[in-house]
């Protein structure tokens, strides 16, 4: 049996664990996604065990720093999901983990963590490199001053873990390109999490409420101020609210709803450009088109234009 594919051992008499890690070359398909997979596994420690417990199934430079201190040219993801224990890094020192935490490592960031003696742990990682996740955290949308994420057990992380070793192990076509997908997903997964859990109840329905207010008014428009006096907060609290619930300010979000709206409305084609543009109550034909192809990537023209290039298919193809 290949030692990089699977190691047997007991906790208890009746429940069998295993650990399984493997190292993968660069695949030249997957770096024009700009994300690939180099290594991906998880090991189950027992109390008392040496960390890794398979020292011999890592490369020696990760194995034999990883408790003391190592600096990875690549990113990694590890996620306790049972046990304690310590992690440490240069840019925001050391704390103590647990079940349910993640610790983003950062290439060039030095590191060291390893599980307390008295309880192991059970963890999964995975390392990746590209431009794509470069940008993540050029971003904001990481940071290695908070490497360490409570996002507590959570089962989508679990399985994003699972099919990225699944992938791992079965190495079928095309399988780094899949495991990067998988990678940007788990990203998002942890993103998501964290930012739902400092969105409080009381937050969520107000954001509802807002966009409740912005979807009776996507034809006519209304002014954020207003909608903020209907949901009972201060402009600058509901943009807050709002931001850290959608991504965007409730302007850019209610420009989105009346783009969405004007595409359809495009679409009948007994409606002309300047028809749509006063239905939807902007101030001049000029002015709508304007912000029609900032927000769409085409001019009303172009977007009217295609669909009717594709009636006129469905048309052909029906006679």
């Amino acid at each position: 049996m290949d030692k990089n594919w699977k190691r047997i051992y007991f906790f208890s008499m009746d429940t069998v664990r295993a650990s399984f890690s493997r190292y993968l070359p660069v695949n030249s398909e997957a770096l024009r996604w700009e994300i690939h997979c180099n290594d991906a596994g998880y090991s189950q420690v027992p109390p008392g065990s040496q960390y890794p417990i398979y020292p011999e199934d890592h490369p020696k430079d990760y194995a034999s720093t990883v408790a003391s201190g190592r600096v990875l040219p690549e990113f990694q993801v590890v996620y306790i999901t049972a046990g304690r224990g310590r992690f440490e890094a240069d840019r925001m020192g050391s704390c103590e983990v647990a079940a349910g935490d993640i610790m983003m490592l950062f290439p060039g960031v030095r590191h060291a963590y390893h599980p307390l003696q008295e309880t192991g742990w059970h963890e999964y990682w995975v390392g990746f490199s590209g431009e794509h996740p470069y940008r993540l955290w050029h971003n904001g949308l990481f940071s290695p001053e908070q490497p360490v994420h409570h996002i507590g057990l959570n089962q989508e992380v679990m399985a994003d873990y699972e099919q990225i070793v699944r992938l791992c192990r079965q190495q079928s076509p095309g399988f780094q390109v899949r495991m990067g997908a998988l990678v940007l997903q788990l990203l998002a997964h942890i993103h998501w999490i964290e930012t739902s859990s400092r969105t409080a109840v009381g937050d969520s329905e107000l954001v509802q409420r807002a966009r409740a207010i912005m979807q009776t008014r996507v034809n006519e428009g209304i002014e954020v101020e207003q909608i903020a006096e209907r949901v009972g907060v201060g402009y600058t609290r509901l943009l807050e609210i709002f931001r850290q619930y959608t991504g965007l300010t409730p302007y850019q979000y209610f420009l989105q709803m009346r783009i969405h709206r004007a595409k359809e409305l495009l679409q009948d084609p007994s409606l002309s450009i300047k028809e749509v543009a006063a239905r939807m109550n902007f101030e001049n034909q000029y002015y709508f088109s304007r912000i029609f192809r900032a927000k769409a990537g085409m001019s009303p023209s172009q977007w009217k234009a295609r669909f009717a290039a594709a009636r006129q298919s469905r048309a052909a193809a029906i006679q």
